[in-house]
């Protein structure tokens, strides 16, 4: 796959991640049971298709703006923040546009404001869970570490193997 593809792919299939743990699939049969309950059998399940298409799309949309401000990351752990936070917002949005017909409008100055607390609370989660917290290194400087950590372990195997 395309190196510049990569982030919308990786947006578009994350809520099938999120479908992959015991939880996850809890959660999807509970939403559609629960969407089949309120409307019955047949346009439950077909619903819960079309959420679940919106949720791709949606995804992929904000995983596009995602790839497309990965210069931000340069701007260290507040870049990184503004990174999250616009994906998120832009996903969030996108999920509105596309259901013209939903509880929401997208002209609704309230629904930005909410949309805006949610991508700052989930971009605030980004950054708690990124693995390279705390000195920050920059991209490139993070890879080397990961290299040199990756050859002291295969030095470290290549001597316990001389061991007796």
């Amino acid at each position: 796959m395309s190196a510049w593809l990569h982030p919308t792919y990786r947006g578009a299939v994350c809520w099938f991640g999120l479908g992959a743990g015991v939880a996850g699939k809890l959660y999807g049969f509970l939403l559609l049971a629960t969407l089949m309950v309120m409307v019955g059998p047949g346009p439950g399940v077909v619903l819960f298709l079309k959420v679940l298409g919106v949720a791709v799309i949606a995804g992929a949309v904000g995983g596009t703006m995602h790839g497309v401000l990965r210069s931000l990351d340069r701007w260290g752990r507040m870049g990184t923040w503004l990174r999250g936070l616009t994906a998120i917002f832009v996903a969030l949005m996108a999920a509105v546009a596309l259901t013209p017909r939903g509880p929401f409008n997208l002209p609704d100055p309230m629904l930005h404001l909410f949309a805006l607390g949610l991508a700052a609370l989930g971009a605030g989660g980004l950054l708690l869970l990124d693995d390279r917290r705390p000195g920050r290194p920059t991209p490139g400087h993070y890879q080397d570490l990961l290299r040199r950590d990756r050859l002291w372990t295969t030095a470290d195997r290549a001597r316990s193997r001389r061991r007796p």
